[in-house]
């Protein structure tokens, strides 16, 4: 804004004539730029920089003047030269006024220069110096000194809110240094301190004893969010840092709005007697991370469903010659991811190492061995409710995909060997191959397998001899009566040839081109009766015997 060298009327910046009076606005320039500012004249208190009323000058008698001006020359020469050619000193700090109110802890201050009172005592004194004169020229017209003092005068206090009776604040002065070039006055001052006091003292209460801070979501990403059951105040009184991102233990702050303390004065008579108050998030359900977390009761859970299910897979897939020994549980692994966007969040695999007897003799052939089967149950996404409990489905479930074979030489028929597949694995580092290494970029994991917990098998491995005649399935079905126990462990092949054995003894030709060319192969056979020769007389009753309970335990087995 810019001022008419006339008139004084404030106008807009770059305006070309006044829009009281009309003259020609002209754009004034001072000699130096650390020249103080000026400003216009103006009717109106100083406080406002205006210029006080002047009041006319009575006139004295000029005998009675000549009388009093040579009494005083002869006894206060110093005292009217400093008058009449000395500059005036105003010290600032007399006319500094700071006040503080409002209320003890929540008080306010501010500050103000009694330029009325400067004015009153100082306005008629000051002159401006011939710097002034010459640099401002025809501007000086419209400006009294003690206006260009107030323009370039002012202070900050070094705190205005949330004050406290006994607190010191301090009012720093800003005052143009050459400021007595312009104005013939000397300016004194230094900053002040002030101490506050009598701010109203009022009672306080718990602003928060209405809140409640309410945590829900699953952490690492839980939330916060606050409620007032008050009637006086609002929520919306109330706000909250770090309301997002949460897990149990973390702090959050709320806070209330200082803005409303006037209003709490109000309505009782207090107030609060602290702005902020931390909460612990707790009751977040979460994702299990340590294998602590998971209690005894949830492993206990699912080490009976894991048991549960490898006897079911046992009793659907194993046959006679399978044994289980030991099924024993040697520990976990807990994968958890490394990023918030994995999934599965986490897994924990039960692991398990299995002792099974496999067992099958043909001819001179015979297996009898003790195999180590390592098996697992995984759980995915298992969390933890509010409380630390584990929360899972226990029939929601993994096992291994992964098939092993054991393979023995014992032959099963014309070109095969005997042989069993399980699902797992021959050895641990498979297991933990699949488990652990093979999610190794993704996620994070943690060992708690001991495989030496795993008993020893109770049966040792046993080698069984070599029959005496290896050439026969069962060679005393002609001399001995047979049991049922005899056959454990024939398949439908080794039924067949044992059956046949009976005849092939007494040189029986059989019209089967398989089994005429196995008999073929055996040192003792001679073939010397045609098929439709043989009579069943030419047997004796043992091998009458053996020869039906053969043919009952093929039925019985489903072979024929």
């Amino acid at each position: 804004m810019s001022f008419c060298m006339k008139c004084g009327t404030q106008n807009e910046d770059g305006s070309k004539f006044c829009s009281k009076c009309g003259a020609p606005m002209v754009q004034a320039s001072v000699g130096t730029e650390t020249a103080p500012k000026m400003m216009p004249r103006q009717d109106a208190d100083i406080s406002k920089k205006a210029a006080p009323m002047q009041t006319p000058k009575k006139k004295s008698p000029l005998p009675m003047i000549i009388a009093l001006a040579g009494v005083l020359a002869a006894a206060m020469g110093v005292v009217i030269f400093m008058v009449v050619f000395g500059k005036p000193t105003i010290n600032l700090n007399n006319y500094l006024v700071i006040e503080a109110d409002g209320y003890d802890g929540y008080g306010r201050a501010s500050a103000r220069i009694d330029w009325d009172a400067i004015d009153e005592k100082y306005g008629e004194k000051l002159k401006f110096t011939s710097t002034a004169e010459k640099e401002y020229e025809g501007l000086l017209d419209w400006v009294r000194p003690i206006e260009l003092i107030a323009e370039n005068v002012s202070g900050n206090l070094s705190e205005t809110e949330g004050l406290s009776n006994g607190d010191e604040i301090t009012y720093t002065w800003s005052v143009q240094e050459n400021l007595s070039d312009y104005v013939s006055c000397k300016v004194k001052y230094k900053d002040y301190t002030y101490k506050v006091s009598e701010l109203t003292e009022v009672g306080t209460f718990d602003v928060f004893a209405l809140v409640d801070v309410s945590f829900d979501g699953v952490a690492p990403n839980g939330y916060a969010s606050i409620d007032y059951s008050g009637p006086d105040l609002s929520v919306y009184d109330f706000s909250i840092d770090n309301s997002e991102g949460l897990s149990n233990g973390d702090e959050v702050v709320v806070r209330f709005d200082a803005s409303r303390i006037e209003q709490c004065i109000e309505k009782f008579g207090k107030i609060p007697e602290t702005l902020e108050k931390s909460y612990t998030v707790s009751g977040l359900s979460s994702y299990l991370t340590t294998l602590s977390e998971l209690s005894d009761d949830a492993l206990s859970q699912m080490k009976r469903q894991a048991e549960d299910v490898f006897s079911a897979y046992v009793a659907k897939n194993w046959d006679e010659s399978e044994t289980l020994l030991s099924f024993t549980s040697i520990g976990e692994y807990l994968l958890t991811g490394k990023s918030a966007g994995a999934y599965p969040f986490n897994r924990v695999a039960l692991v398990y190492k299995a002792q099974v007897r496999d067992k099958v003799s043909s001819g001179k052939k015979s297996y009898d061995e003790i195999n180590n089967l390592y098996w697992f149950i995984c759980y995915d996404n298992i969390m933890l409710d509010g409380s630390g409990n584990a929360v899972f489905d226990v029939t929601d479930y993994k096992t291994p995909s992964n098939r092993f074979t054991v393979e023995t030489n014992v032959p099963s028929g014309w070109f095969g060997t005997y042989s069993w597949y399980y699902y797992g694995y021959p050895d641990l580092q498979g297991l933990y191959k699949d488990i652990v290494t093979v999610n190794a970029d993704s996620y994070n994991h943690e060992d708690r397998v001991d495989e030496s917990a795993a008993p020893m098998a109770d049966v040792e491995a046993q080698d069984v001899p070599e029959q005496i005649d290896g050439d026969f399935i069962l060679p005393n079905s002609d001399t001995e009566y047979l049991t049922e126990a005899d056959l454990e462990g024939l398949d439908a092949e080794e039924c067949k040839i044992a059956r046949n054995e009976i005849y092939a003894r007494h040189g029986r030709k059989f019209k089967d081109k398989d089994l005429q060319a196995y008999f073929d192969s055996k040192d003792w056979y001679e073939g010397t009766i045609d098929p439709d020769d043989f009579k069943d007389s030419m047997l004796s009753d043992i091998e009458h015997a053996n020869k039906d309970l053969i043919v009952k335990y093929e039925e019985k087995k489903g072979y024929r």
